[in-house]
């Protein structure tokens, strides 16, 4: 395992960063609760302002903390905050990710859904793709209907504006009360195919006098894996 490779987490990586210090020491240098670095510890999503204080105090780079990227933690020029909050907010914007599943489980898909973390993605590529941040998700694939497109655990990037059916694309979908990622195709009758990547799952074929039932939530953008 390679330097910090394997910090792939906010709460590792804020972890790593505030070694020597107790978690006490560290919350005081920085001036929060040690409730709320705790928090964050365990997983919870903080305050930009609060990451920053992170990064600077522990002297470690804010686009590793937040994002991961330049890792190098090892190396000496990585260890000061090179890039700062307002450089991060003219690169990079935060979408919001909610404990949400798709293939498996009951659940909401609304504005009354908690955000549990966010996830940063560059401006640029967001342009590139079109993409408006206000209209974007991210949720989290269960189970292995869509593999190896889709795998257990991977995240997943929602375009909550694209509801439109384009064939043969993943699109996330409520059919009754189940959230499922599936590529959609459309008969000549109105019915629509809910086609799983897995061979071994059967096509879910839903009639138009069933059409209510069905609701396109947006079409998965990205997704992202682990390697290992």
């Amino acid at each position: 395992m390679d330097g910090v490779n394997y910090l792939s987490t906010l709460a590792a990586r804020v972890e790593e960063a505030i070694k020597p210090h107790s978690i006490r020491a560290f919350a005081s240098k920085i001036d929060v609760s040690e409730g709320t670095l705790r928090r964050i510890l365990k997983g919870e999503d903080p305050k930009l302002s609060i990451i920053e204080r992170i990064a600077t105090e522990a002297k470690v780079n804010l686009l590793w903390l937040i994002t991961g990227e330049e890792s190098d933690i090892g190396d000496e020029s990585a260890l000061h905050p090179v890039v700062k909050l307002d450089e991060f907010n003219d690169a990079f914007v935060l979408v919001p990710g909610y404990h949400v599943s798709v293939s498996t489980g009951y659940g909401a898909f609304n504005d009354q859904m908690q955000v549990s973390r966010h996830l940063a993605f560059r401006k640029k590529w967001l342009e590139y793709k079109n993409l408006e941040k206000s209209k974007l998700a991210v949720v989290f694939a269960k189970g292995d209907s869509m593999e190896p497109t889709i795998h257990n655990n991977n995240t997943i990037l929602v375009d909550l504006s694209d509801k439109k059916l384009s064939e043969g694309l993943i699109y996330v979908v409520r059919l009754g009360e189940e959230l499922y990622a599936k590529r959609l195709q459309q008969y000549l009758d109105g019915s629509v195919r809910l086609i799983s990547d897995n061979k071994e799952y059967v096509e879910q074929v839903v009639k138009p006098d069933e059409m209510e039932q069905l609701e396109i939530i947006g079409k998965v953008v990205w997704i992202g894996k682990d390697l290992t």
